[in-house]
């Protein structure tokens, strides 16, 4: 049973030597929606590419307080990056279908109302928004216990943030979310807690309209 996911002393630096990342603690608990908030530049995708993509940088990774390779926390990490991904010569229905879910999953994205419409066309000619919605939907659906999403609202309607957030709601229970986002005021609806990365080290909010201090400002 899935109950945390502790990062301890992640650091991380460019080629040129300069520290993006100091020491990071961060400890995520079973059902934990977290916000991860930054400046523009402040390291946050670096932080997330830290955890999958990138083999170097220090730092100790746990699951229920109990260390993992880099190897065994990937095979348990969804993680949804900034970029666009999935091939754009294919199409939607196709995407799905190779897709690594389960054949239930793949059926409700085949069926969802937004996506069954676009089914024969290639991701290259889909908007924006349903090219995020589509990658949203395909990458919540892994069976994976940590899932790390880096901009998932970018480009998305309001309704479609609402129902972005039902899903993760959704399947809150078992799972840890961790979550950045320019878009502050899903941030404050969705996450139950929050923390931001400055000039290389990770605070807590404890109320998000601290973030004005920062130089945050949202209505």
């Amino acid at each position: 049973m899935f109950e945390s996911f502790t990062i301890e002393n992640l650091s991380f630096q460019y080629s040129d030597g300069s520290q993006i990342l100091q020491n990071i603690f961060l400890k995520a608990r079973e059902g934990e929606i977290i916000g991860f908030l930054g400046r523009n530049g402040a390291g946050k995708s670096t932080f997330f590419k830290s955890l999958t993509v990138y083999n170097e940088g220090l730092g100790s990774t746990f699951i229920n307080d109990v260390y993992v390779s880099k190897n065994k926390l990937i095979k348990n990490i969804a993680y949804l990056p900034q970029y666009t991904f999935l091939p754009k010569e294919k199409s939607v229905k196709y995407i799905i279908n190779m897709f690594p879910i389960s054949k239930d999953k793949k059926q409700e994205i085949l069926s969802e109302e937004r996506i069954h419409p676009l089914l024969k066309q290639k991701f290259a000619y889909l908007s924006g928004g349903e090219k995020r919605y589509l990658e949203f939907l395909l990458i919540n659906s892994l069976q994976k216990n940590i899932r790390i999403l880096d901009e998932p609202f970018s480009e998305i309607e309001p309704i479609y943030e609402h129902k972005i957030c039902e899903h993760i709601r959704n399947n809150q229970k078992g799972n840890v979310y961790i979550i950045t986002d320019h878009k502050l005021p899903v941030i404050k609806e969705l996450c139950t807690r929050v923390v931001m990365l400055i000039n290389g080290a990770l605070i807590e909010v404890s109320d998000i309209s601290e973030l004005a201090k920062y130089g945050y400002a949202f209505n």
